[in-house]
């Protein structure tokens, strides 16, 4: 299992965490606030089986919204190991 951390544009928090639960993905979201620019941004955790991460990076890819500015990004993904699951 993998989780994704996912650290996005407020504005694009709604509609990438829906197309996520579309796709069978559930999705906890944590705000949270940019380093440099001190923007609104939104951390997702997204628990992933290994055989599914690329399809929840692309429905990220493809929900995202364009950067508002050059050479800005859209989001910053980190993929990590999770050794164990447990809901109680």
């Amino acid at each position: 299992m993998k989780m994704i951390v996912c650290i996005l544009s407020d504005s694009d928090k709604d509609t990438v965490a829906s197309a996520l639960n579309d796709a069978g993905f559930p999705v906890t979201i944590l705000p949270s606030t940019g380093a440099y620019f001190r923007r609104g941004n939104s951390t997702m955790l997204v628990g992933v089986q290994d055989e599914k991460v690329n399809e929840a990076i692309q429905v990220i890819r493809d929900n995202v919204g364009e950067p508002s500015e050059p050479g800005m990004k859209r989001a910053t993904l980190f993929v990590m190991n999770v050794d164990r699951f447990e809901q109680v």
